[in-house]
């Protein structure tokens, strides 16, 4: 019996050992798994879209633009920006405030400003005396080499160099820039105490980390030569249930007054239906009357329908001058492509 016990126990051992091995392997595997999700953690990016990984070095593969999509006049702007086919109504020039001047622009993309060669000559043939250029997204990713710490932390700065292009183009012409203010999909991701609660790709206004964040790339982009700084999603999401006005004006006054040290206006870009609703619905907060006592110009981009129907326009037209009065100059619609020779406007490239 013992001799048959000895034996049972010998063909055993080579099963024991094949069991620690996969034991050991699969426990590898999990270990290696678990180090793999971590690593990655940082470049999964949530977006109301769903979910995207945003890897540095990979960002050429993983991105590539589709041929169909190289003819995109502009890729920046949030959906309400789309550009469209009717030209853009004229305005009226009206009396021109001491402070603020006809803003005839051409909008561009950092990529675009890169690749002119001769900014001059094309700002001429456009009939505009400025350029404003896109300098980040709604995904966060910035297009220059910012030397923000906190951009630099969360590795959402670019390459372009904008110092050197601004040189080239002549004194009298504007240089505005357009910044993404708190729509910021990457930094909300990346940073999570800093993203605003049931709002998905948003950063929350009234974390102060995240101001001064914002505040650090307008003030370094006023000392790289841009004599405006353009906000975008500078508020409180849509119909965000905790939207709090005077936090958005707070901010807006602290930046224009950092700016105004630079000799930099303030100004934001916002959708016609943000302020101006024909229907008589509500608006968001906070209002265009809040927003004149801080900011040197309202950029506001039409709705197709307005660029469409005269009686639409002649109606926001109405609204314009009640709301704004004699500072109507203040007021500078964005378009489509086709140049009006009068009034203010930002046509894009």
């Amino acid at each position: 019996m013992a001799r048959q016990k000895e034996k049972i126990y010998r063909r055993r051992r080579p099963l024991r050992t094949l069991l620690r091995v996969l034991g050991v392997s699969l426990l590898t595997i999990i270990l290696l798994l678990v180090v793999v999700f971590f690593w990655f953690q940082r470049y999964i990016v949530y977006t109301p879209d769903g979910i995207r990984l945003d890897i540095p070095f990979l960002r050429g593969i993983l991105y590539e633009i589709p041929e169909d999509a190289q003819d995109e006049p502009f890729p920046f702007l949030p959906p309400w920006a789309t550009p469209t086919d009717p030209d853009l109504p004229v305005l009226p020039d009206g009396p021109t405030l001491p402070w603020v001047g006809p803003m005839r622009g051409v909008l561009v993309s950092g990529e675009t400003l890169a690749a002119g060669s001769n900014w001059d000559q094309a700002l001429e043939n456009r009939e505009a005396n400025a350029i404003l250029v896109a300098m980040n997204d709604e995904t966060g990713r910035l297009w220059w080499a910012s030397e923000v710490d906190t951009a630099i932390r969360f590795a959402l700065y670019g390459e372009g160099q904008p110092g050197p292009i601004l040189e080239t183009i002549d004194p009298e012409f504007g240089r505005s820039a357009l910044l993404f203010g708190f729509h910021n999909e990457l930094m909300a991701t990346r940073n999570p105490p800093v993203a605003l609660d049931g709002a998905e790709g948003w950063l929350d206004p009234r974390n102060l980390e995240m101001r001064d964040y914002i505040m650090d790339l307008a003030l370094e982009l006023g000392r790289l030569g841009f004599d405006e700084i353009v906000l975008v999603d500078f508020t409180f999401p849509p119909n965000y249930a905790g939207a709090n006005a005077a936090v958005i004006v707070n901010f807006l006054r602290a930046l224009s007054q950092a700016l105004a040290t630079l000799d930099v206006r303030l100004s934001v870009m916002v959708g016609e239906r943000d302020w101006y609703d024909p229907y008589g619905e509500a608006l968001p907060l906070p209002s265009v009357d809040q927003l004149l006592e801080v900011v040197d110009r309202f950029y506001t981009v039409l709705e197709p329908e307005t660029l469409a129907d005269a009686e639409r326009h002649s109606a926001l037209m109405a609204a314009v001058e009640t709301t704004l009065g004699i500072e109507i100059p203040r007021f500078v619609p964005v378009g489509s492509d086709e140049v009006p020779r009068d009034g203010n406007w930002v046509v894009r490239e």
